[in-house]
């Protein structure tokens, strides 16, 4: 299969296509521009076969450069299958986007749902195919204010953190609900306490990448999750989490998701 990592020129990402290509999988590595995404590639190409790694660079804080990336990777990757939205930020003071949006919220919900969408129809034409969401544990103590989505006012990083990862996960019940499993899945996971730049953030310690990278391999990959769609997984299984699993969270789903649409819209003009 051919495979589309976000944000895999380090960390969980990195070890996640390293993974795949040890499985022999066709993977696309995609990172922001610059010799990071480059050195990455060369190193997982001398590790592998070169003809089984690609990359696609974007700045996932631009919504138009999260519109140009998914019209090239439709272009060069016609036999895309499996999209795993991995990449994602923390950050201790509030910041902003190419776009005027809270970083945070933009790059770990904003351009995730506009990279699936977009990317939606070529996956269909390679059905069965996946969407992987990587959100986290934290995700149950998140909360989505819908009278300051952007956080003008008293900002908490984690909190910021927290309710990007509930997003990932209100996002994965929308899609999972909208898609036809026969076509394409859409599942949700924590990675674990990982050892990342991400993570350090706020902590110390934490477990290697290459544990970090199981869960997304798994739901990519098993045929034991060929057929689940909209759950929320951990350690390689089915967890439960209220907002995936409760109706109670449909409409405030229902509601970011017309939102964060709305969002989405007026940075590209639409």
């Amino acid at each position: 299969m051919r495979i589309l990592v976000t944000g895999s020129s380090d960390g969980i990402g990195l070890a996640t296509a390293r993974e795949l290509l040890r499985r022999e999988h066709a993977v696309v590595l995609h990172g922001r521009p610059g010799e990071k995404l480059d050195s990455a590639a060369r190193r997982l190409a001398s590790e592998s076969a070169p003809d089984r790694v690609d990359t696609v660079a974007a700045d996932l804080a631009s919504l138009r450069d999260v519109a140009r990336m998914a019209d090239e990777v439709t272009r060069r990757f016609p036999d895309l299958q499996v999209l795993i939205l991995n990449a994602g930020v923390m950050k201790r003071r509030r910041l902003e986007s190419r776009d005027g949006y809270e970083l945070t919220f933009a790059v770990n919900h904003l351009a995730p749902m506009l990279l699936a969408q977009r990317l939606v129809p070529v996956l269909r034409r390679n059905a069965p195919a996946r969407i992987v969401v990587v959100s986290s544990m934290v995700h149950g103590s998140g909360r989505i204010d819908f009278d300051d989505l952007q956080r003008r006012t008293g900002y908490d990083g984690m909190a910021a953190y927290s309710a990007s990862k509930l997003a990932n996960v209100y996002m994965t019940r929308i899609l999972a609900k909208e898609l036809d499993p026969e076509d394409v899945t859409v599942n949700a996971l924590h990675p674990g306490v990982i050892n990342t730049k991400l993570l350090h953030e706020y902590f110390g310690g934490g477990a290697p990448a290459d544990q970090g990278a199981a869960t997304s391999v798994f739901l990519a990959t098993s045929p034991e999750a060929a057929s689940m769609t909209g759950a929320y997984v951990a350690n390689g299984r089915r967890s439960r989490s209220a907002a995936a699993d409760s109706p109670d969270h449909e409409p405030i789903a229902r509601r970011l998701w017309e939102e964060s649409q709305a969002l989405i819209d007026a940075a590209l003009g639409v």
